[in-house]
């Protein structure tokens, strides 16, 4: 499973249930786009290590933006930025998912809804 930024953030801020969700999940992974979306979350260098040493804990694969992702994301920026305010982030992600053949889990599902053949899980926190 692919875990969207708004996710981790949950679970940074405490929200039991999105700790429990990644705690549970086997195979855990991010896109480079969600690791560069949370950086700037972090205040200083301490969270900053300890939001790295939780990925590598937890076992997390980093998936990396490869050529065949920055194709297809452009491709849905493209086909839906105008219609549903796709922005760069998310295609990248949704991209990801789909190349991967992984779920992405969300609470934003509107932002990637519209998205054919992408498999989405859809996260309500508490």
């Amino acid at each position: 499973m692919i875990f969207d930024t708004n996710i981790l953030i949950y679970a940074d801020r405490g929200v039991v249930s999105a700790k429990q969700l990644i705690l549970d999940t086997q195979q855990r992974s991010i896109s480079a786009v969600t690791y560069m979306e949370y950086v700037p979350f972090c205040r200083n260098k301490k969270e900053l290590a300890i939001f790295e040493n939780m990925l590598q804990a937890l076992q997390f694969n980093i998936h990396e933006v490869d050529h065949g992702i920055s194709y297809h994301a452009r491709q849905l920026v493209r086909q839906f930025a105008l219609s549903h305010s796709m922005e760069m982030g998310d295609a990248l992600i949704a991209a990801t998912a789909m190349a991967r053949k992984e779920l992405l889990c969300t609470s934003n599902v509107k932002h990637f809804s519209q998205i054919n053949g992408l498999m989405l899980d859809h996260y309500q926190p508490d």
